[in-house]
């Protein structure tokens, strides 16, 4: 599904809405003479969403009993739109986003190298898992989606992701029970 924003926002609301946060955008003089520009759009969003993300974490505590601050936060986010789509849309993403963070919230490199080709990049089976599993979600949502709007074709490819993804993080949560139980072995010889 594609989204249209009618009045999408701007870098300068952007870096605005940065700079009050607390948050300082400086343009490399070198490259951007002028400041940042729309191509700078989709990192100065990526550097908004992590503030805000991170003030979330910070004043939401799901495990609050009741949950009034998650509750209020829901419905603030859902005070957005109303149309089910734009929902799905952002849950798809941000669990598409979620399975790239997964590495990087658990301390692995996340560098711009990429592995040699008969290297396989390969973390720790729960980091493995977990990235797959928010991937494994965000394809049964885009599944969904493709049986709804009637596209098969689509469907049956979001389904097999699916299910390769599934198989990924059942296989790793396997590994890690293999590494615990190696482990406690380890344990019991000391």
């Amino acid at each position: 599904m594609e989204l249209h924003n009618p009045a999408p926002v701007t870098v300068d609301q952007v870096v605005h809405a940065l700079s009050v946060l607390g948050q300082e955008v400086v343009a490399d003089p070198e490259f951007r003479p002028d400041g940042p520009t729309e191509d700078d759009l989709p990192e100065l969003l990526g550097g908004l969403l992590g503030r805000v993300e991170y003030e979330v974490a910070i004043v939401v505590d799901p495990a609050d009993e009741p949950p009034s601050a998650l509750s209020q936060l829901q419905d603030g986010w859902r005070a957005e739109s109303d149309d089910p789509d734009v929902h799905r849309a952002v849950l798809v993403n941000r669990l598409q986003r979620t399975a790239f963070d997964v590495g990087a919230a658990l301390g692995e490199e996340t560098g711009e190298e990429e592995p040699d080709e008969d290297e396989e990049e390969v973390g720790p089976p729960g980091v493995a898992g977990a990235a797959t599993c928010a991937l494994a979600s965000a394809e049964l949502l885009a599944a969904q989606a493709a049986v709804d709007e009637g596209h098969a074709r689509e469907a049956h490819r979001a389904l097999d992701s699916v299910e390769g993804f599934l198989a990924q993080a059942l296989l790793t949560a396997h590994l890690l029970r293999l590494q615990l139980r190696a482990e406690e072995e380890d344990e019991d010889e000391d």
